[in-house]
């Protein structure tokens, strides 16, 4: 749902409605068909996703690809503020479940892992982008792309595609739901970044971004909370500043246990002093990352304080992905080579010296150290590393 001057629009499965309350009781009376989609499949796996405004009116919602028998799977639609012209924004997404809006417009959309999406994922888009998934298998009896008219065994899947800002493995998120940038100072030090939901986990991370030349990329950090249901949808409520998530269980392979079928959930900022990972870059020699707190120097300059490891995704037509090293090749990870730690001058940052600093899918790092007043700190970061900025 999305709510622009005043009016409620819906993403459906097969349009866009807009709902009128023609005797002003307080009750929609009137859905009128707003932007008809000219695409639709019948499967129950394929769905149309979130639905988002940019600054000029236009919408976006996401056409789901595995499970589509149509011809235009896998898709993110624009739709025009008068609802009269609809166009391809970007391709090549699996199960799009979730979308987000930055600051400056750009949208953010999540995929999940499955054939030829080795991993869920974070992407940030651009018009005329691809973004991996191929629509080269089927479902004999339930689904096929194109409704069984196209030769699968002659789709030729592109060899490149637009890297997401972030991987994310299966136990981290199995799942993905939308994002969330928040900008209202009343949320505390986590305003002013962009939150990820886990339908899967019923998680919520924060995301830490690095513009390096055209290239994005990010960390991102899980909080420590587990919400009672699997979250899909947040927002921030003007009344209070507060962020409130939505989700439901329902069907969730590889999920956290026990998670309730429904429910929606707050969370606040008590006002007390919270420790966080603030920011983290790629250098032109390693890893910095920054802090909201100063650091204990002996335990934060200890190569002990941090195990770092990472590994590469392998993008094909077969379920998800193994993790595989990138210096062989092979099934498996390889630790970074940390020659060295340094704090910085303010106390409240670290740089991990990697001499082979490189590209890789996936940097998995654990971090064990103790803030100046004593406290023991620790956090887990994912981190995809697209390009690392030159001298």
């Amino acid at each position: 749902i999305k709510i622009v001057d005043d009016q409620v629009y819906v993403t459906c499965k097969d349009r866009l409605v807009r709902l009128h309350d023609l005797d002003s009781d307080g009750e929609a009376d009137f859905y009128e068909s707003f932007s008809a989609d000219q695409d639709v499949s019948v499967n129950f796996h394929a769905f149309n996703f979130d639905l988002q405004v940019d600054d000029q009116g236009n919408f976006y919602y996401a056409k789901s690809g595995h499970g589509a028998d149509t011809d235009l799977p896998g898709a993110i639609i624009r739709v025009s503020p008068d609802g009269e012209q609809r166009d391809v924004f970007s391709t090549g997404f699996r199960t799009p479940n979730g979308m987000g809006r930055l600051p400056d417009g750009r949208i953010t959309v999540s995929d999940n892992q499955g054939q030829w999406t080795p991993a869920s994922k974070i992407n940030l888009l651009r018009e005329g982008g691809y973004y991996g998934w191929v629509g080269n298998y089927s479902i004999p009896g339930m689904w096929a792309p194109g409704g069984g008219t196209i030769d699968l065994d002659k789709v030729d899947p592109p060899e490149t595609f637009d890297p997401p800002l972030v991987w994310m493995p299966q136990d981290f998120d199995n799942s993905s739901g939308g994002q969330l940038f928040v900008d209202d100072d009343r949320w505390g030090p986590l305003s002013g970044r962009l939150l990820h939901t886990s339908f899967g986990k019923g998680w919520l991370y924060y995301t830490m971004m690095q513009q390096v030349g055209d290239v994005s990329q990010a960390a991102i950090v899980k909080l420590p909370f587990d919400f009672r249901t699997g979250i899909m949808r947040a927002h921030v409520n003007p009344a209070d500043g507060w962020v409130y998530a939505t989700g439901l269980q329902g069907w969730n392979g590889g999920g956290r246990v026990g998670l309730l079928e429904n429910g929606i959930q707050r969370l606040r900022y008590t006002g007390k002093p919270y420790k966080m990972v603030r920011d983290c870059k790629v250098t032109p020699d390693g890893l910095s990352i920054e802090f909201n707190f100063p650091l204990d120097v002996r335990s934060a300059t200890s190569a002990e304080a941090f195990d770092v490891r990472h590994w590469n995704y392998r993008r094909q037509k077969s379920y998800g992905s193994e993790k595989y090293s990138p210096s062989t090749g092979q099934v498996g990870t390889d630790r970074v080579n940390v020659t060295s730690v340094s704090l910085g001058a303010d106390g409240r940052s670290v740089h991990l010296n990697v001499p082979d600093i490189r590209p890789v899918d996936q940097v998995h790092l654990i971090l064990k150290l103790k803030a100046a007043d004593g406290d023991d700190f620790e956090e887990e970061i994912y981190w995809t590393i697209n390009r690392v900025p030159s001298q």
